[in-house]
C-alpha cells in the first residue's frame, strides 16, 4: 500500500507489526520486552496492535529493540531547498546549531 494513501490507523498497525517482528527477531516474549523496556505488558500489546501509547513508552520500547537510532534519523527534517534549511536552522535553539564545514 502507498504510504500517502494510508490512514493513520493503518500506519500505526504497520509500525506495530514492525515492532512485533523486531521483538520476535530477538526471541523475546511480550513479557520480556515489557521488563526490558520498563513498559507495561498492556503498553507492549497496545503498541504491537497499532493502538495508542505514550511517546516516551514508544521510545523506551524502540530503544530496548535497538531501533531507536533509525527512528531518530527518520524524524530529522530533510530540507529540499536552502530556504527550508534556513527556516529549520532558525527554529533550532541557539545552543544547538550545527555547523557545516566545507
Amino acid at each position: 500500500m502507498v504510504y500517502e494513501l494510508m490512514s493513520i490507523e493503518n500506519i500505526a498497525a504497520d509500525i506495530g507489526q514492525s515492532f512485533r517482528l523486531a521483538r520476535a527477531s530477538l526471541c523475546l516474549r511480550q513479557e520480556d520486552l515489557a521488563k526490558l523496556s520498563g513498559a507495561s505488558l498492556q503498553a507492549i500489546k497496545n503498541l504491537e496492535g497499532g493502538g495508542k501509547v505514550e511517546l516516551m513508552t514508544f521510545l523506551r520500547v524502540a530503544k530496548a529493540l535497538n531501533i531507536d537510532k533509525e527512528i531518530w534519523k527518520v524524524c530529522q527534517p530533510k530540507p529540499n531547498t536552502l530556504d527550508e534549511l534556513q527556516r529549520i536552522e532558525s527554529a533550532r535553539p541557539s545552543n544547538s546549531r550545527v555547523r557545516v564545514l566545507s
